[in-house]
């Protein structure tokens, strides 16, 4: 949890974590990990895969549909559970808009509509949806449309399997924060690396809001893992480039993103300036950046991920007239911040 979760040198300073909703009335196993993240200020994502199966059509934890007759039902069952395994946020759905072979349930955009209408507020968390496989709009865009309805969700989230890392205008139109629930890639070499940090870096400058990686650790390692024993591994590190200064609180500020070749620049703002500039080349860059409504700042601490380097702690950059000049080597993401 420390590796994940914590704020100290080495550790990834996760802000958020996605658990399980279990569908089968067994939650007290579940409360440890929500507790630890919690211990260390993460909040934590309930999601559930499958109502219970005796709610749903075909009496299975796959497949089918949620009987009408159960909503009300569902919607006490998982307030249970959110209270039970301490959750801060709960998503009714995994995935609707897939079949396949492991728990799930299908909804239609209708049916979720009318769930989160009618029965969403006896849940008692803030609702997450509609977490569709390729972020489809098509998922969320009735309840965002419907006055009554829109008003019982928090954030509109979704994952980015085969699409789906686009602007959701509608969402933000209605005023609602966008989530990144869940995506993963392969690999932890420094290329892989810096994939993930390009996806990171895309999915904010689509107006995301918060960017949740599918499952950090095995037991056995995996190829999709972000941690090894207490140990982060480079595609861990290059995710903790964000995670660790763009905290909770910062507002994303408007910036050119792709200034020189190759080269793709995020900033926040809110108690103190972050810059997170990823080179996904093979060649280093040497970057002007120009601050604009700003004063005062004369230098900015760097931290950085490359092929030799782990979140390194490197030269300050030094800031004269609002600008300065940094190299960013090969393959490397860089993060400038204040404190």
């Amino acid at each position: 949890p420390n590796t994940l979760f914590a704020t100290g040198g080495g550790q990834l300073a996760s802000s958020l974590l996605r658990v399980y909703i279990s569908e089968n009335n067994s939650f007290g196993t579940a409360t440890s990990t929500p507790s630890l993240a919690h211990a260390r200020g993460a909040q934590v994502l309930g999601t559930a895969w499958t109502p219970p199966p005796s709610m749903k059509s075909n009496n299975s934890s796959v497949g089918g549909t949620l009987n009408t007759s159960q909503y009300a039902a569902y919607a006490s069952y998982l307030a249970s559970a959110a209270s039970s395994i301490g959750v801060d946020y709960v998503s009714f759905q995994n995935e609707p808009d897939i079949t396949v072979s492991y728990q799930s349930c299908a909804w239609t955009p209708a049916q979720m509509l009318t769930f989160v209408k009618n029965n969403a507020s006896a849940i008692g968390k803030p609702i997450v949806m509609p977490e569709s496989f390729h972020f489809a709009d098509t998922y969320s865009d009735p309840t965002l449309n419907d006055s009554t309805a829109v008003t019982k969700i928090t954030f509109v989230g979704g994952h980015i399997y085969g699409g789906g890392n686009t602007v959701h205008q509608n969402a933000l139109n209605h005023g609602k924060h966008v989530w990144m629930t869940e995506h993963y890639n392969n690999g932890q070499t420094i290329g892989n690396a810096i994939t993930d940090a390009k996806e990171v870096s895309d999915c904010m400058n689509n107006q995301m809001s918060a960017y949740i990686w599918w499952r950090a650790y095995h037991d056995t390692l995996a190829t999709d893992d972000l941690i090894s024993g207490s140990t982060p591994l480079k595609n861990g590190y290059a995710i903790g480039q964000f995670a660790k200064y763009v905290r909770p609180g910062k507002v994303r500020c408007s910036s050119t993103y792709n200034p020189s070749t190759n080269v793709y620049v995020t900033a926040y703002h809110n108690n103190g300036m972050v810059i997170v500039a990823v080179n996904t080349g093979g060649s280093s860059v040497s970057q002007t950046f120009s601050l604009q409504n700003v004063s005062g700042v004369t230098s900015l601490l760097v931290n950085r991920t490359s092929s030799s380097e782990n979140m390194a702690a490197v030269d300050p950059a030094t800031v004269a007239s609002n600008a300065f000049t940094y190299t960013l080597p090969a393959q490397s993401v860089t993060t400038f911040h204040q404190f």
